[in-house]
């Protein structure tokens, strides 16, 4: 396959790529497009047949080992410069529809202390996440796509003792950190070519397998919850990410996960599990002034197997993420 250079191969994606305030893209069958700037939507007055949407697509999955077609109509990859593309073609979409959508990164930042000068949390907040991260303590970031979940697990883990063994399980490689001790790991779909599908359970086992120190699940949304929390378990540290509305709801989303892994795993013996190996959830979430982190709460010791009780640390109050812990605000005060 011949390569071409970026604006030939993007099309008019090229452009927008290249925009450094462009922070998704998103492409309805060539019909419409939008793009996210500034953290809002706009539409951009451009229409291209589904040819061109096709053609686009293959080139933005060149060199990946992905391809989209009958076989595989829903595709995900990272693009070279570590943006994500998701692709949806037929049959799941109508004949004639290609869409796409990029997920870009361009607002990274370099540590804890990096987003606390952008406002995501504040100092007393960081000096608390980055305690609990040397301290080896299980930690579950949750959030709406978009939120900063992935940004604030690079900052997170660059808090890691250098000693420590980090493996991470992702669907599309994502967590872009320099460790010295770092094993990433990424799923496969099954192939045309006979390669068997890699998933995200598969990961988790053989994470397991590499005497890490800290696993860290990109995205927990099905049964791999459940592997994750064996692993967790057994005696090492993690870091996860989920999808839910608060951060009561992502151990609840956790149950729920978990559930999935078969028939006969007891939801009693979820929450003990994930109260036994969770330490702190962290809700972020996406406003108008930027991704903050508006939640933190501690998981102590149960008092109800049916009911999570949990220790709030920090909450929004006025728009400003306040103590309301129990006790004096402090780096350890997560442990509860």
């Amino acid at each position: 396959m011949t390569v071409l250079p970026a604006p030939t191969r993007y099309g008019y994606l090229a452009e927008l790529l290249d925009d450094p305030l462009v922070e998704e893209i998103i492409v309805i069958g060539g019909e419409r497009t939008f793009i996210v700037r500034n953290g809002v939507k706009e539409l951009v007055n451009v229409v291209v047949d589904t040819s061109t949407v096709r053609r686009i697509a293959d080139q933005l999955l060149a060199g990946t080992g992905r391809r989209v077609d009958i076989a595989n109509p829903i595709v995900s990859a990272q693009l070279p410069d570590g943006s994500r593309v998701h692709i949806t073609g037929p049959p799941v979409t109508h004949p004639d529809r290609m869409n796409i959508q990029i997920r870009k990164f361009v607002v990274t930042a370099a540590d804890l202390t990096d987003l606390v000068d952008r406002g995501t949390l504040t100092r007393q907040a960081g000096a608390l996440l980055r305690d609990a991260v040397t301290a080896d303590a299980t930690i579950l970031l949750a959030g709406a796509p978009g939120a900063g979940k992935t940004t604030l697990v690079n900052c997170l883990l660059k808090e890691v003792p250098p000693a420590k063994r980090v493996v991470t399980c992702e669907e599309v490689f994502e967590i872009d950190v320099d460790l010295p001790d770092l094993t990433q790991m990424q799923t496969r779909d099954a192939g045309l070519d006979g390669g068997a599908e890699i998933t995200l359970r598969d990961l988790v086992r053989e994470a397991l397998r590499q005497r890490p120190d800290r696993i860290v699940v990109g995205e927990v949304r099905g049964p791999e919850a459940l592997d994750m929390l064996l692993a967790l378990n057994a005696g090492c540290s993690g870091l996860a990410t989920i999808h839910a509305n608060s951060a009561g709801d992502a151990l609840e989303k956790l149950v729920s996960y978990g559930v999935l892994a078969g028939d006969n795993i007891a939801v009693s013996f979820l929450r003990r599990t994930i109260a036994s190996v969770v330490d702190v959830v962290v809700y972020l979430k996406r406003t108008s002034e930027g991704r903050r982190v508006h939640e933190i709460l501690a998981v102590p010791e149960q008092l109800d197997v049916d009911v999570f009780t949990v220790s709030p640390l920090y909450a929004m109050r006025d728009g400003v993420l306040s103590w309301v812990g129990a006790g004096p605000e402090g780096q350890s005060s997560w442990k509860v």
